[in-house]
């Protein structure tokens, strides 16, 4: 049943777009299910805590449902083929990082956590690309979580199998 619900002969965008349990990327990070909508207001909840949030209808702060159990899968069997972000500098660096993240893509995500932990393991990790790997986590492995239900705390372990095994 569509979620939808008319608020002043008009729908809100928001209401079009998502249905009831539908499992959404926030700006703000992670992966959130829909678990209500009314004219007004979205009620989310973080897949990985259980947090609730209560947005208006026609907030910016989603930005799409998440792909498809198949698209995952092919990200996951690409993962040890994509390649790091290069940068020349720290300015550029932050920069690519800004960008990929903005794209609100799973291989730009993953670009993100392989040129962090590679960055991390060479003993070169500048003091803000953690953050840029945390927040890259949330949605891909919240993606992962959800789709090939594996919870969020074993889907590291997961990639690694995955990729041993290519």
């Amino acid at each position: 049943m569509a979620a939808g619900i008319e608020k002043a002969g008009q729908q809100s965008m928001q209401s079009i777009m998502y249905e009831t349990g539908d499992y959404v990327i926030c700006r703000n990070g992670g992966v959130w299910r829909v678990s209500g909508i009314n004219a007004d207001k979205i009620c989310l909840v973080e897949h990985e805590r259980g947090t609730v949030n209560l947005l208006p209808a026609n907030d910016d702060e989603l930005v799409r449902k998440i792909v498809s159990k198949e698209t995952i899968l092919e990200i996951v069997e690409r993962i040890g083929f994509i390649r790091t972000i290069q940068a020349s500098n720290e300015k550029v660096r932050r920069k690519l990082y800004d960008e990929a993240m903005a794209k609100y893509d799973e291989v730009e995500w993953a670009k993100v956590i392989k040129t962090v932990y590679l960055r991390q393991k060479g003993k070169r990790l500048l003091p803000f690309e953690p953050a840029y790997s945390e927040k890259a986590k949330s949605y891909l492995h919240g993606e992962i979580s959800i789709l090939l239900e594996v919870p969020v705390n074993e889907v590291e372990d997961y990639i690694f199998y995955a990729i041993a095994k290519n």
